[in-house]
């Protein structure tokens, strides 16, 4: 690709990217803390920004810098990219809809605590979340998803044994929270290589 094949992909792309998310040039322009006459010759291809304002550019569309200077529909990326946080968000969700199912069953049952199924949730859904935040999301949701499902485990724990281990569940937890912090990003991240 030449010079000007990357300045007319990047005038596309902004153009499109753009009016997807529904913004004027006035508007992106204000978002970027550029001009709207800025955004006007960005998606003219008068003029292409310096590699620390595309970098800006592509990070407030969600998308990486080659997408943003390729000739690949960049519209279909930024809609996967909503789509999989859909999915994520629903499939979380899911396990407390499990857990409503089963609470009622329970309370069909006469059985006391049924309310811990919503307990149990939690580190269930951040489970779900952990795979997909590591299958599709950047580290800082990864470690987001560890530290939620961390919580939830050490609540379930402390409802379970009844409190009486209480100080034993904060050290574990802790413990987990920071091996993981350090151990999973660096596994995934020798996974992709």
């Amino acid at each position: 690709m030449n010079e000007s094949e990357i300045k007319n992909n990047f005038a596309k792309n902004v153009r499109e990217l753009r009016i997807d998310r529904k913004l004027n040039q006035i508007q992106l322009g204000e978002k970027l803390n550029y001009t709207s006459k800025a955004v006007s010759k960005w998606e003219n291809g008068d003029v292409m920004p310096d590699i620390v304002t595309l970098k800006m550019i592509a990070d407030f569309f969600d998308i990486s810098v080659d997408t943003l200077i390729s000739d690949k529909n960049v519209i279909r990326k930024s809609h996967k990219k909503k789509r999989r946080m859909l999915i994520t968000a629903v499939s979380s969700l899911l396990s407390f809809f499990v857990a409503s199912i089963v609470f009622y069953i329970l309370i069909l049952l006469q059985i006391d605590k049924s309310w811990l199924s919503f307990i149990v949730a939690i580190p269930v859904s951040g489970i779900v979340l952990i795979v997909f935040s590591s299958l599709w999301f950047k580290r800082a949701y990864l470690t987001m998803s560890i530290i939620y499902t961390s919580i939830g485990i050490g609540l379930t724990v402390m409802f379970f044994t009844n409190f009486y281990l209480w100080w034993v569940t904060l050290i574990a937890v802790s413990l987990f929270i920071g091996l993981t912090i350090i151990f999973i990003p660096i596994i995934i991240t020798n996974n992709r290589k």
